[in-house]
């Protein structure tokens, strides 16, 4: 005889509530399993970069004393680069070159995407603007240094410039790939479902690009830095890339090593603050940045 209607709730409430438990355990184990699995992850790459760090500087000691006389050993290069962080004219180079970056890269990149998105969605603006942009897509930033310097009055410009051209062409063109590689059928529905132009492009152009921009904006941090340096060699007062082309000028080597592991510091801080954006606009996939 079957049992009453309040029986078969209470049976089926029962079921509910095991069938949850039962997924609830079954997760909190998947969870503590990962968990075990980065945490051995992390100390073993923990181990691995000492063991990759302690290999480098024995590799530069022995080459320091036996190969090249003249570059500086590692004792000589901390001890010089501790007297020369104490100098305040180090922070003031410092704040040059990450000034210059931050200028030029926000710049290019507030420029860049816009246009890019455009240029990959829009037939009309790609066949109007991609003639001249591969035209001076070729053209190394190096390249560029005498005709700023021409073009603008202050020193300063020409080089924020020159950092603005090494990031925009790689940050548009990635920009305008991420555009193009969006299935047209998510376009199709969005029209069809009565979505505006400013509709379509927030909610569809724009999401679908994000994991190409943000190559883009990778790749543009490294290059900006490689060519305010460069810059700085040639026509620069201050920075980093002006301390390291003085400071082998004056044969003092260890300072050179110096203003090289700060360009590297301050690059790598950069890129880890994009990967961290990154990571918070894209959680739903893996992010690979330079």
């Amino acid at each position: 005889m079957a049992g009453s209607p309040q029986d078969r709730e209470s049976k089926e409430n029962f079921i509910i509530d095991h069938m949850r438990q039962s997924v609830k355990e079954e997760y909190e184990k998947v969870y503590w399993r990962r968990t075990q699995e980065q945490k051995k992850l992390k100390k073993k790459q923990a181990v691995t970069g000492i063991l990759g760090g302690i290999t480098f500087v024995v590799v530069w000691h022995v080459l320091s004393q036996t190969i090249i006389d003249k570059l500086p050993s590692p004792w000589e290069t901390v001890t010089q680069s501790v007297k020369t962080v104490l100098d305040p004219w180090y922070y003031k180079s410092v704040y040059h070159s990450l000034y210059r970056v931050i200028v030029g890269f926000c710049t290019a990149s507030a420029l860049g995407i816009p246009l890019g998105l455009m240029m990959g969605w829009n037939r009309i603006v790609r066949d109007m603007t991609m003639p001249g942009f591969e035209l001076f897509r070729s053209v190394p930033p190096v390249a560029w240094v005498p005709l700023s310097i021409i073009i603008f009055a202050h020193m300063e410009y020409s080089m924020i410039f020159i950092t603005f051209t090494g990031a925009f062409f790689v940050v548009t063109l990635n920009a305008k790939l991420g555009a193009e590689s969006i299935d047209q059928s998510l376009f199709r529905a969005a029209w069809c479902l009565g979505g505006s132009p400013r509709q379509v492009f927030r909610h569809v152009l724009l999401p679908g690009s994000l994991p190409s921009i943000f190559m883009g904006l990778a790749l543009g941090m490294g290059i900006s830095w490689q060519t305010v340096v460069a810059a700085e060699m040639i026509a620069g007062q201050y920075g980093l890339g002006y301390l390291a082309w003085e400071s082998y000028s004056l044969i003092r080597f260890p300072e050179v090593i110096l203003a090289m592991a700060s360009i590297g510091v301050l690059g790598y801080i950069c890129s880890a603050i994009l990967r961290s954006i990154a990571g918070k606009y894209l959680a739903w996939r893996k992010v690979y940045t330079a």
